[in-house]
């Protein structure tokens, strides 16, 4: 049931247009929401998540997000994402997903792990 995060992770270090939507279409479901703590407001739906997931590949050429770690339960899931950059580890993040009929319909990300200051 995750393996649409996975999906949805690999959109952002795909160089193609083409593929980003691709790899969206196959991961996300219905009236997709996605808070991103680097986006002034939140991301609704497929084109938006698009063009900021292309935002992303303009500002960090080279760049992709790897999906490290998931736990899931009951329609819900928590993923570790690493961030990369020429392969070197930019910053790793959590994402707490909502899940529906396999798709991910609700994204909230974090930077870092929760670490207690």
């Amino acid at each position: 049931m995750t393996d649409c995060i996975h999906t949805l992770f690999a959109a952002w270090g795909d160089p193609s247009p083409e593929g980003r939507a691709e790899k969206t279409d196959a991961a996300i479901g219905p009236n997709f929401y996605y808070s991103d703590p680097n986006a002034p407001e939140p991301v609704q739906g497929r084109d938006a998540y698009l063009a900021y997931i292309a935002m992303f590949g303009e500002m960090m050429p080279g760049a992709s997000a790897k999906v490290v770690h998931i736990s899931e339960h009951r329609g819900h899931a928590r993923a570790t994402v690493d961030f990369l950059k020429d392969g070197a580890l930019m910053v790793r993040g959590q994402y707490f997903a909502d899940l529906e009929d396999g798709k991910v319909v609700r994204l909230i990300g974090f930077p870092g792990m929760g670490e207690p200051e």
